[in-house]
């Protein structure tokens, strides 16, 4: 990408840009999300005599059980516990399976937000604490999408098609595409129309904007804050703060016994 050749207008979208994130960095804050400190719906009985074998001096059993309960879901309530069990694993031994337990968190999330800061906090397991943005992407990946947006912006269809369908670009594509003007959707079926080329893109601000999405993503995980506003808008910052343990994985370590049905702090 020719830095050189953005225009004034260009210039000046990426600095309102970046001033508009450096304020939005100051006040937002959530936690891990998606799995609240509660007590199960009534699961299905076929569980109950495993967890009642649960002890927690062996936090291991709570991750490999939570493993056959998600497989074997069939429930909103038995994917609660198998989300339950795997914030069991992690927090009552963090150092040894906290990683594994906030990615098993993240393969049955509900949505891309949970998700995201569950995938966040497994980065972060060990540490303090600390913010991270959801977007994650393998350098390849981000790359490849990269380049569609500047085969896009030149009219170049069919070499922007085909970069969307290596290293996973597709994927990626639907989750900034909403930053694109008209959205994913509307990106693919410009590309379609400009198969056999085609005049590029001429509206000053789209052009701005499709400079600065690429070079948000040609700057991978080094990038500023005003870039990662253009990739992911102004949503809230993930913010994690491992210390605590019932906020970071919606348990209560107290509470690791099952007894009648729900979790116990009585042996």
């Amino acid at each position: 990408m020719a830095t050189g050749t953005m225009t004034m207008s260009a210039r000046s979208t990426i600095r309102r840009l970046t001033a508009s994130a450096l304020l939005s960095l100051t006040v937002l804050s959530l936690g891990l999300g998606g799995f609240a400190a509660r007590t199960s719906p009534a699961a299905d009985t076929r569980w109950n005599a495993r967890l009642a074998k649960l002890d927690p001096v062996r936090p291991m059993d709570y991750l490999e059980l939570g493993e056959e309960v998600a497989d074997a879901a069939t429930s909103e309530a038995e994917r609660q516990l198998a989300g339950e069990l795997f914030g069991f694993a992690g927090a009552l031994d963090s150092a040894r399976l906290g990683r594994s337990a906030m990615l098993a968190l993240a393969s049955i999330a509900q949505t891309p937000q949970e998700k995201a800061r569950a995938t966040a906090a497994a980065e972060l397991v060990g540490g303090r604490g600390a913010i991270r943005r959801g977007l994650s992407a393998e350098p390849a990946q981000l790359e490849a999408l990269a380049r569609a947006i500047s085969f896009h912006r030149r009219g170049e269809g069919r070499k922007a098609l085909n970069a969307l369908k290596q290293d996973n670009a597709d994927a990626l594509l639907e989750l900034v595409g909403e930053r694109l003007a008209g959205g994913a959707d509307v990106f693919r079926e410009e590309c379609k129309a400009t198969r056999a080329g085609g005049a590029g893109v001429t509206d000053e601000d789209i052009i701005a904007n499709g400079l600065l999405i690429e070079l948000a993503l040609r700057s991978g995980e080094s990038r500023a804050p005003g870039l990662d506003l253009a990739l992911q808008g102004d949503e809230p910052l993930i913010e994690i703060d491992l210390s605590d343990p019932v906020s970071t994985w919606r348990v209560d370590p107290s509470r690791a016994w099952w007894r009648e049905g729900k979790w116990s702090e009585s042996r």
